[in-house]
């Protein structure tokens, strides 16, 4: 487990053979160098007979990790969250990255055994979805914030990754575009803060900067929805890392996080830390 501003000794990579959890090696290649960590590669099979053949194919993506200690590990297991959490659990100070591959119809499903994952797991989850594009090409930590009480977790672990990553740290949130009020009555929007929203943001980040921390802000406005705003801005200004709140849980089953989080982390080009429910 690392701690808000520990070292990572590992990065975790679950792959399950198919094609869409590779944009995660990229993303952990990435980690594993800014955080000089090894790397330990997962994976969870049906059957003894299936050992060999994926072990063959973890062998294979080994080959384009930079050169850090890589461990591999494939263990049979129905419940592939279980097991990749229980070797995380030996990886001594670890992050998990790994693929966010839903197949469901809900705009509220992450994936399985990205969503179950996310649950249990007590350390930190990275998320990419197959748009990720080469993680170094982007720059700095943005931490999406929507003026939930619970935004100023999502700033603390933004800081925190900022200073991991050595990446200027960039405050966001995304409010619905709407004309200034006719009267002196506030604004009120289906999304993002009511009324003056630069000043909220200001007022957000306000501690952090007289705690002594340089932290830029910035507001985008868009008519559709906050995943729509942020990933059309993140197309053009891609970034290192987003750190983003996993929402409100929706329906009875445990770790099916909100549509707004779970449709950032399926469209967006930059990898994306979910900070958990019990974190905030």
């Amino acid at each position: 487990m690392t701690t808000a501003n520990g070292a990572v000794d590992t990065v975790v990579v679950p792959l399950d053979g198919s094609a869409l959890a590779w944009p995660a090696l990229r993303v952990a290649a990435a980690l594993s160098r800014n955080l000089e960590a090894g790397i330990h590669l997962v994976s969870a099979v049906p059957s003894d007979r299936d050992i060999e053949e994926r072990d063959a194919e973890l062998a294979i993506a080994s080959l384009d990790l930079p050169r850090r200690p890589i461990a591999r590990s494939v263990v049979v297991d129905p419940d592939p969250a279980q097991a990749i959490l229980r070797i995380a659990a030996r990886s001594g100070r670890h992050v998990v990255c790994m693929a966010s591959h839903g197949r469901g119809r809900s705009a509220g499903s992450i994936g399985s055994a990205a969503t179950a994952v996310m649950a249990r797991s007590r350390s930190p989850v990275v998320l990419t979805c197959p748009m990720v594009d080469h993680p170094a090409h982007g720059r700095g930590v943005i931490a999406c914030v929507d003026g939930d009480p619970a935004s100023t977790a999502v700033v603390s672990a933004a800081l925190a990754w900022a200073e991991r990553l050595d990446q200027p740290p960039v405050v966001v949130t995304v409010a619905e575009a709407r004309p200034g009020p006719v009267a002196r009555t506030p604004v009120h929007r289906r999304f993002g803060p009511d009324g003056d929203v630069e000043n909220a943001l200001e007022e957000l980040v306000a501690p952090f900067r007289s705690a002594g921390h340089e932290v830029a802000t910035l507001v985008l406005y868009d008519p559709i929805s906050p995943s729509s705003g942020l990933n059309r801005y993140l197309v053009g200004h891609p970034a290192r890392l987003l750190v983003a709140g996993s929402g409100a849980h929706t329906g009875p089953q445990p770790g099916v996080y909100g549509n707004v989080a779970a449709s950032i982390v399926r469209h967006s080009p930059s990898p994306v830390l979910m900070t958990r429910r019990e974190d905030r």
